[in-house]
């Protein structure tokens, strides 16, 4: 296994481990982690094929899982909360279907569900075509979103999504998204928040409604009104404030005995 490229900041248990949308980087996290950690230590980690981490020899969503384990039991965090955006959520729900050691809960953005992704096939045959290519990723940021989002942040999911390695591209696109992973999420024992905007045209409300809740036995839902399917830049304050009233309702005073 590649080791993955990661940035931490903070200090704090439990620990918070960050896992990107496709096509971003640990750097989508820019504003949730600065706000958390104030209070906690942050892991945001760059998934293989993305950001800065090299891809690897073959994927699929349980060997992307492995390699996230790895990486975070080498850090050894001790008790952590693991989240994850997008495409991330479907590989936190692979990571967290055989608990690993000091996994308290789990938080879902706008997940990929564990089910195949609802993918319109005609947007799936363009991001396929258009690998690399700016005048494609400017298009797909003004499609996914709903709120607007300061031009530094557009500048860092356009340069993410030009600098995503073709293997993983390719591999999400054709294969990761029609993964299906009902019966790992099903195992999933621990407190899991799961978050969406209302105008999500990625993950729509309905897809958590029918393909998310149901497979998860101890979740908790919340939906964002107005915001599309970037929420830690739409809304980053929301999606903070939502993970430190998670963590403290519902892993660490639950598991540990009390709040930290």
């Amino acid at each position: 296994m590649p080791i993955l490229n990661d940035k931490d900041q903070g200090a704090g248990l439990p620990a918070l481990v960050f896992l990107h949308y496709f096509a971003g980087s640990l750097r989508s996290w820019v504003h949730v982690a600065g706000d958390l950690s104030r209070e906690y230590g942050c892991l945001c980690i760059d998934l293989p094929g993305f950001g800065r981490s090299p891809p690897l020899p073959a994927f699929s969503v349980d060997t992307v899982a492995q390699a996230i384990a790895q990486r975070i039991a080498g850090r050894r965090l001790g008790p952590y909360v693991l989240i994850g955006h997008s495409m991330s959520g479907k590989l936190a729900l692979a990571c967290a279907a055989n608990p690993p050691p000091g996994l308290l809960g789990v938080v879902l953005v706008a997940p990929s569900p564990p089910s195949p992704e609802p993918m319109d096939e005609k947007e799936r045959a363009r991001l396929l075509a258009t690998h690399g290519d700016r005048a494609s990723a400017e298009q797909t940021l003004r499609t996914i979103t709903r709120r607007p989002i300061p031009a530094e942040d557009a500048k860092i999911c356009i340069a993410d999504n030009l600098m995503t390695s073709a293997e993983a591209w390719h591999w999400w696109l054709a294969q990761g998204s029609r993964e299906t992973i009902t019966a790992q999420a099903e195992r999933v024992a621990c407190p899991v928040l799961v978050m969406g905007g209302s105008e999500d045209p990625v993950i729509a409300p309905a897809v958590i409604t029918t393909e998310v809740m149901p497979r998860l036995a101890n979740a908790s839902r919340i939906e964002i009104i107005g915001a599309g399917h970037l929420l830690p830049f739409e809304a980053a304050k929301d999606v903070s404030d939502n993970i430190r009233t998670f963590v403290k309702e519902r892993c660490y005073g639950e598991t540990m005995g009390g709040t930290p």
